[in-house]
């Protein structure tokens, strides 16, 4: 299963109430939205990774990023968002359980932008390490090292 990483920009707003009762102006327009940024992230990466973890997926990790104000203004879902929260997740999943991911995500309202980057098929490729390919036809990275002795 190849290794990715999510990198995801979800609203720091609470969602418009559609047909429920809309809290008082007050409490609307609040400073303090700490609590709301722990409602909405908390719970989307919940669900991406039990999306994950349901299609046999492996989650490695979370990453939560910062909340920033937006390099320019954002729409999505018929809003126009200029802040957002970013958070990271690094896993291993099949490429339909990323088809799959990819479908939640873009129909979720909480997300604002996401991608994801394959880093790789093994974790050889993850980490660095180099193999020495065998059509390799160049000098020996040892005889480049070492000074030619005359005898």
């Amino acid at each position: 299963m190849p290794l990715y990483d999510l990198v995801c920009i979800a609203r720091r707003t609470k969602p418009r109430a559609v047909g429920a009762a809309v809290e008082s102006v007050t409490s609307m327009f609040s400073k303090d939205d700490s609590k709301w940024k722990e409602e909405i992230v908390k719970p989307l990466m919940k669900t991406a990774a039990l999306h994950v973890l349901d299609n046999g997926g492996v989650v490695r990790g979370f990453q939560r990023l910062q909340t920033q104000e937006l390099p320019y203004r954002m729409r999505r879902h018929q809003e126009i968002f200029s802040h957002g929260i970013t958070w990271a997740m690094q896993f291993d999943a099949s490429p339909s359980t990323m088809a799959g991911l990819r479908k939640a995500l873009s129909f979720d309202e909480r997300v604002i932008r996401y991608t994801v980057v394959k880093l790789g098929d093994s974790l050889q490729d993850c980490t660095g390490a180099y193999n020495m390919p065998s059509t390799f036809t160049g000098p020996s990275p040892s005889s480049e090292s070492q000074p030619e002795k005359n005898l």
